[in-house]
């Protein structure tokens, strides 16, 4: 069944997908002739705008205003193309290098809108979506593959405003969730299950795979122009196919397929290079194209699964993953140039065979006990804390405990305070809790949060998260609710 969120999904993420293929084959190809770095720019200028989304959005959210941001950016991103398009009439590098700047820096934003509106939607209709915007988009490149360059530029130009009106609606459910809570920097000190921090094994991941892409987009290019094939449909068709199985499968399937078809693609290179005989191109790019989409599929389902779980965080952990996928994508894209430039077929042969060990090793070391499935599932969705059995204390369980109006209520108040201030002394004894980490103990108790145990007891960011962690690991729990729990079983002990 079709529904409104769902369709508005597919629509945004079909217009970012097929729009990066006509990137790819009708814009810069041209720049060859007038500025062959501009290609390289672009990416880096995409890196260091997504950077600093993730670290606005991870620091101070409240900043994130969509009603200033999006004008901007789409101001932007149109400004940024009729630069490039004259500097692509005049022959002019500045002004192509101008426009490709700004055009990447008003698009991300946007793509980011794209990202966080899957959020909205469940597991399963997220990865179904997902795969039938990669669908589509080849669908797409079928008839216009036999258009103009004037037309298909003309189409590439509105795909960014028919992504924005898709998403527009679903992302600002996500914004809003994001501005009204507490900073992601200061919530993860109290609830660190529910944040993945940007060193997270997640977006080294991501980093390795676009790698792989970034070469396959460069490798014996012709006159810029990747050598794609329709090879990257098969892992797609079995997307579908895993989207709608009666029980999902875990996600590192994809992984696993991703893998496997990047280190084919590498392993065609090795073998065939130098042999006139065969022509290798469209097996090579198919392979590794059909591995890096298979895996782009995951992370854009990854990244939406973790920002659903915890809205709060979405839009940083969006923008830090597609910051690790450009960056990935800009270092394959360099590896691709070299395997160009070198003049003899063991020299590429060598080449390639450093990256695909390189590619190896780090799936065998760094990323190896990783799980895709287990990452998503272990970030815990942020929920409201359950302060003790008083019904006011859940607004405001500390401030007002020594408050009595008159009618028992105030009384009531401090005999529950006393109660918890009791229950966190007999936690602070069998756990052996330092006489500081009692104190934050009791804070964290009564639902206080890391910005005011800083304020309360006068510390720094960096003790106050260093202080939770002990009392995390001595007392075996992930989040604040989980040791309210504690010290209340602890209360309720003592009652009995």
């Amino acid at each position: 069944m079709v529904r409104g969120p769902w369709l508005r999904c597919l629509v945004a993420l079909t217009a970012e997908v097929f729009g990066t293929w006509l990137t790819n084959v009708y814009l810069y190809p041209h720049f060859i002739g007038i500025a062959p770095e501009a290609r390289d720019i672009s990416s880096t200028v995409a890196v260091v705008t997504l950077v600093v989304l993730a670290i606005v959005a991870l620091n101070k959210p409240t900043s994130i205003n969509e009603g200033v941001l999006t004008p901007a950016a789409l101001t932007s991103y149109s400004l940024g193309y009729m630069l490039i398009l004259i500097g692509l009439w005049q022959g002019s590098p500045a002004a192509l290098i101008a426009g490709v700047c700004l055009r990447s820096a008003g698009s991300r934003w946007i793509v980011v809108l794209a990202g966080i509106s899957l959020c909205a939607l469940e597991r399963r209709d997220c990865m179904l979506c997902i795969a039938l915007a990669f669908g589509l988009s080849y669908l797409l490149r079928i008839p216009f593959s036999f258009i103009g360059y004037d037309a298909a530029v003309a189409v590439l130009v509105s795909l960014i405003f028919v992504m924005y009106a898709a998403c527009r609606p679903l992302a600002l459910g996500v914004l809003h969730a994001m501005t009204e809570a507490t900073s992601a920097r200061e919530a993860s000190i109290t609830e660190p299950a529910s944040y993945l921090p940007f060193a997270h094994v997640l977006f080294a991941a991501i980093f390795v795979f676009r790698i792989a892409y970034g070469f396959a987009l460069t490798f014996e290019s012709v006159d810029g122009i990747p050598q794609t094939t329709m090879l990257s449909i098969i892992p797609l068709g079995l997307l579908l196919v895993l989207a709608l199985m009666p029980r999902q499968p875990r996600a590192d399937i994809l992984y696993e397929a991703a893998a496997l078809l990047v280190v084919a693609g590498f392993l065609t290179i090795i073998v065939l290079n130098g042999r006139a005989d065969v022509s290798h191109a469209s097996l090579v790019n198919g392979l590794l194209f059909a591995g890096s989409e298979c895996f782009e599929v995951l992370m854009w389902f990854a990244l939406a699964s973790i920002g659903a779980r915890n809205p709060a965080n979405a839009l940083a952990v969006l923008a830090w993953g597609r910051a690790a996928s450009s960056f990935g994508l800009l270092c394959g894209a360099t590896f691709g140039h070299w395997a160009n430039a070198v003049p003899d077929s063991l020299g590429i042969s060598s080449l390639v065979a450093g990256v695909l060990f390189g590619f190896v090793a780090v799936n065998l070391t760094a990323l190896k006990g990783f799980s895709f499935q287990g990452t998503i599932d272990g970030v815990q969705p942020v929920v409201a804390l359950r302060v003790g059995a008083s019904p006011s204390d859940a607004a405001a369980p500390a401030a007002t405990a020594d408050v009595d109006r008159g009618d028992g209520e105030g009384e009531t108040r401090a005999a529950f305070s006393g109660s918890l201030a009791a229950s966190c002394d007999e936690v602070a004894r069998a756990f052996r809790l330092t006489p500081r980490e009692g104190e934050i103990l009791g804070l964290l108790a009564h639902g206080r949060n890391a910005p005011y145990i800083q304020e309360k007891l006068v510390l720094s960011r960096n003790t106050v998260k260093t202080h939770v962690q002990n009392i995390y690991a001595k007392l075996g729990v992930h989040s604040q609710q989980e040791l309210i729990d504690v010290v209340e079983g602890y209360s309720d002990e003592s009652g009995a």
